[in-house]
């Protein structure tokens, strides 16, 4: 059970990462959400995604969040391709290898014309699947390199609402609270001698069980919550103090710079050249450009 909660928790420690203000590692995370969206290169975007990785290596994380971080990449890039690979539809696309042919007696008919593995949809599938697992692994480094505390305090410095950062908070901060109680759900069902590891019936049963108990104790949480922040006058007085004032270090300037420059030039790169491929505008002095988001982007 502790090792499963602290999956979520986050691992404070004294480095570049951790000592980032928070409003940095936000504004970061926005940045690189718009880069991955835009981004269509498979190099361009396999370098994104190590230039993200390397961020776990100077926060220094436990090897428990590691092997959570390998299991969740490995599950979301896998299944992207996998599907991708199958359901691709556009043209032109290259058949590797034949699942189910159209021949096939029943199958053949149900999968309307046979299953195949498609060329493209494979590599359509890496980017997919490289663009999901930038954003989720940057996301994941500020969780686990990010204090609830100063969470808060960053989005609020951000101008949110202090009721939707409160919320957005507090969401975060059940996570490890409820992956502790599914754990423990897991073992009270191994102590009365079911295995919910069974496959089958086993799963099911598994997936009832944790819902009702999980369920229950998040209402019962939420409810004490509620009453604990109207008896300490939340929304009380508009302004607010704070025990730990936010200041911006020459590091962080530097990075919320670079990011957000970044993000702009790509997004104007990406938007003038699909009005070129479109048709709707071009101009022979944006030729360079269009080369840059043709090979590059």
């Amino acid at each position: 059970m502790i090792s499963a909660r602290s999956i979520a928790e986050p691992a404070i420690k004294d480095t570049i990462i951790h000592r980032m203000d928070p409003r940095t590692k936000i504004l970061v995370l926005i940045s690189t959400v718009f880069i991955a969206v835009s981004l269509d290169n498979p190099e361009t975007m396999f370098l994104l995604f190590l230039v993200v990785l390397s961020g776990f290596a100077f926060a220094r994380m436990p090897a428990i969040k590691l092997k959570t971080l390998a299991f969740l990449l490995i599950l979301l890039i896998w299944g992207t391709i996998y599907s991708q690979a199958l359901f691709y539809s556009q043209l032109p696309r290259t058949v590797i290898f034949t699942i189910i042919s159209p021949g096939f007696p029943v199958l053949g008919w149900l999968t309307n014309g046979g299953l195949f593995v498609y060329a493209e949809g494979l590599q359509h599938g890496a980017i997919q699947g490289l663009r999901s697992a930038s954003i989720l692994s940057l996301g994941l480094l500020m969780c686990w390199t990010t204090d609830s505390r100063d969470m808060l305090n960053g989005l609020v410095g951000l101008r949110v609402p202090y009721s939707v950062a409160f919320m957005v908070v507090t969401a975060v901060r059940f996570l490890p609270i409820i992956i502790t109680e599914v754990a423990t759900v897991i073992t009270v069902q191994r102590l009365r001698g079911f295995n919910p590891k069974r496959f089958g019936s086993g799963i099911i049963k598994t997936s009832l069980n944790i819902l009702t108990p999980t369920l229950s104790n998040c209402v019962r949480r939420t409810g004490i919550l509620a009453v604990s922040v109207q008896s300490r006058a939340f929304r009380a007085n508009s302004d607010r103090t704070y025990l730990k004032k936010l200041e911006f270090s020459d590091f962080d300037k530097a990075v919320v710079a670079i990011c957000i420059f970044a993000a702009i030039s790509i997004v104007i790169i990406k938007l003038l050249y699909s009005m070129y491929t479109g048709g709707i505008y071009y101009t022979s002095g944006l030729r360079p450009v269009y080369a840059i988001a043709r090979g590059y982007l």
